[in-house]
């Protein structure tokens, strides 16, 4: 498992493109025979493709029908045109939320019917990551986010405040993270209630900015104070926080279940806990989530959903053990044979929520890095970075949105 890259400028530059030509999907309804057929599904997973293989065999025996998986790193248009063809892709089983937009916005992604799985089942982040516009596309399968990771030798037990790691971290090597990065600045946002665009009712108001409010600029603010403390900087990157942390050097990094290897093949000591709180609320992370769609193209939509839906009730704990995937689904998650790291982030998922996954988004990566490091430089205030990047984030959006 490694860290995702986020292109969220390419979804967008997709979306964008194909926005003006999606068409309204039709909910489908679930026949208790789905009858025989042949489909095919492309999945992004590499360690888990032998799982999926193997459990499309089963399926194939027991229903009379055929399902191939096949490994893939589908883009866009490479899914588009392949879809149109014979033999092309019925779905895709295991792509990153922050891409399902733009196969929605292009027409690609058929609605999940309404019996095939209960949102109460799976994590709340997962579950959002597969609406889009109030509309139910995707199936969850597997969850990540980031959280504290500290060193055991330096830290005996992990904070449970903010306030708490920062008075630990003056005198045990300090705390680094990539903090011009709102991937990993999100939770501050959060803890001052603000918010990148609010989420209400299964969509997000993307006209609504959270970035230059009351609450923002405490955020920044709060931010600002770390950066004088050195625990974070506009020359911080994810890698440099995380090489400081493998030599021994800070005490506090913030990361992901991509990290956990590396470092225990460096030999660091280490412990991974919840975030802290901050501001008397819980720290929120992105939850990035592996989700499965079905094209709106497939001419087996029924058979493509039931195959969805076995894996969903018999291979979930398979495809944990093979790639080491948090499953989605709670009653998987209760069952595995989880270590102490992965129930740490277990337990963080349930407090996350995922990006926005809009075509806007593409929008705010670049203004909110530039500000922050403009900040943390000393070249404009807070308050300045707070009105900067909205008025940027507002300019982009509707800059993207004319060509429509």
């Amino acid at each position: 498992m490694k860290r995702r890259s986020i292109s969220m400028a390419v979804v967008a530059m997709a979306l964008a493109a194909t926005s003006g030509c999606a068409e309204k999907s039709q909910t489908l309804s679930l026949p208790s025979d789905s009858g025989n057929g042949s489909i095919v599904i492309w999945s992004n997973l590499e360690n888990e493709i032998g799982v999926l293989e193997e459990y499309a065999q089963k399926w194939s025996e027991q229903t009379g029908s055929t399902a191939t998986v096949l490994r893939e790193t589908p883009d866009l248009q490479q899914f588009s045109q392949a879809s149109k063809s014979e033999g092309g892709p019925d779905g895709i089983y295991g792509i990153a939320n922050d891409q399902l937009a733009s196969y929605v916005s292009a027409g690609l992604a058929q609605v999940v019917p309404e019996e095939l799985y209960s949102d109460a089942d799976y994590a709340d982040a997962a579950v959002r990551a597969c609406y889009a516009d109030g509309v139910r596309y995707g199936v969850p399968i597997a969850v990540e986010t980031i959280t504290l990771f500290y060193n055991t030798d330096k830290i005996k037990e992990a904070p449970k405040t903010w306030e708490e790691m920062i008075e630990a971290a003056k005198n045990n090597g300090g705390l680094k993270f990539e903090a011009t990065s709102i991937y990993y600045d999100v939770g501050f946002l959060r803890a001052f209630d603000s918010y990148i665009f609010p989420y209400a009712d299964g969509g997000y108001d993307t006209g609504d900015i959270g970035f230059g409010n009351s609450g923002a600029i405490e955020a920044y603010e709060y931010l600002n104070s770390l950066a004088a403390l050195g625990f974070a900087g506009a020359d911080i990157t994810s890698d440099i926080a995380k090489g400081s942390f493998q030599n021994g050097e800070t005490a506090f990094y913030i990361g992901g279940p991509w990290d956990v290897e590396g470092l225990k093949a460096a030999g660091t000591a280490f412990g991974i806990a919840k975030m802290p709180t901050l501001n008397g609320k819980d720290f929120v992370t992105p939850v990035g989530t592996q989700v499965g769609f079905v094209s709106t193209k497939s001419k087996n939509q029924k058979l493509v959903y039931d195959f969805f839906r076995y894996l969903q009730e018999n291979a979930a704990e398979a495809l944990y053990q093979a790639g080491g995937r948090i499953p989605a689904l709670l009653s998987a998650q209760n069952s595995i044979e989880a270590d102490d790291d992965t129930r740490a982030f277990i337990e963080q998922i349930a407090a996350g929520e995922p990006l926005p996954t809009v075509a806007e988004l593409g929008q705010v990566w670049t203004p909110y890095s530039d500000n922050m490091k403009l900040m943390f430089t000393g070249q404009i205030s807070p308050s300045e970075a707070a009105e900067n990047i909205e008025a940027q984030v507002r300019e982009g959006i509707e800059l993207m949105n004319s060509g429509k």
